[in-house]
């Protein structure tokens, strides 16, 4: 996509829009959702069993869309004088940001997955999906993360799927393991001294929440510190696990207390900011405060 500044803004509900995915994009967004049904031997996008129709696939809302558009932007691998090696991501200007693909899978989590990864192939044996290498995360063009009926362990013997972990969770004792059980050759080898805790890179990518369950909030109107300094606490659980903190179920209007809340996540360092409204995710500075953080 070209001459779009990637943001750190996330498509919530995404195949709702007029124009699923391209709409996203456009406005600049590294994440997009689409709640996934497997009927009749394909996958199905939508809200609701209800909401299904024949031609609304997710091969061809998202797959498809986006093998194409990889395809064009890898036709020249040269951008200037840097060689992307046929790994050019989908912005432009900044090719190597990875497009996540959040999935929610709706129907039986085995059956999905298994129909998921295999409607996955062409875009893995391009080499356009993050993947977990044995001792780091490699970034890709692509990074496809499930959630809903996702099955763990399923995700956690494959290594180009991630998972969405619980992002309250992360706060209990369960979610360590002891250092020992890490092997002694990765024990400080890159990303692999994060795998003593259950969710880390090797399978998971985001840590999300609902963000009044994260901050124990019972009202909007009246956010308390001792409530903020539940959201940070989370936040900081996340960057630990090296995982991307995200909430949803924040508010939608008035307009005036969403950016109120969207001020209160990006102070405390949350990763990326689940939007509805992609023109308000484009105007002002909401998401591009890593980049001003960066200086750029």
């Amino acid at each position: 996509m070209r001459n779009v500044l990637p943001v750190p803004c996330h498509s919530h509900n995404d195949y709702w829009r007029r124009t699923p995915l391209y709409a996203a994009i456009a406005s600049g967004c590294i994440s997009v959702e689409a709640d996934v049904w497997l009927l009749e031997d394909d996958l199905f996008v939508g809200h609701d069993a209800g909401s299904l129709t024949k031609n609304a696939t997710l091969k061809s809302m998202y797959l498809e869309p986006l093998e194409k558009m990889l395809r064009t932007a890898n036709t020249n691998s040269q951008i200037g004088n840097v060689s992307t090696d046929g790994n050019q991501g989908i912005f432009s200007m900044e090719p190597e940001q990875t497009l996540v693909l959040l999935v929610d899978l709706k129907t039986s989590g085995a059956e999905t997955f298994v129909k998921l990864r295999e409607q996955l192939e062409t875009l893995r044996n391009a080499g356009w999906l993050t993947h977990w290498n044995g001792t780091h995360r490699s970034e890709r063009p692509i990074t496809v993360v499930v959630s809903g009926n996702a099955p763990f362990d399923m995700i956690t013997a494959n290594d180009t799927i991630f998972f969405d972990a619980p992002l309250t969770a992360l706060a209990s004792e369960e979610d360590r393991v002891e250092f020992d059980d890490v092997s002694p050759t990765l024990a400080f080898e890159g990303d692999a001294r994060l795998l003593r805790y259950k969710y880390n890179p090797s399978n998971s990518w985001y840590a999300s929440s609902n963000i009044k369950a994260a901050g124990s909030i019972s009202s909007f109107f009246s956010i308390t510190d001792p409530q903020i300094e539940n959201l940070a606490r989370h936040v900081r659980l996340a960057e630990m696990r090296g995982l991307k903190s995200r909430y949803w179920g924040t508010p939608r209007w008035p307009r005036t207390l969403r950016d109120q809340i969207w001020q209160v996540l990006l102070q405390q360092g949350t990763s990326i900011l689940n939007v509805d409204d992609l023109r308000a995710a484009r105007k002002g500075s909401w998401g591009r405060w890593k980049k001003l953080d960066r200086g750029s």
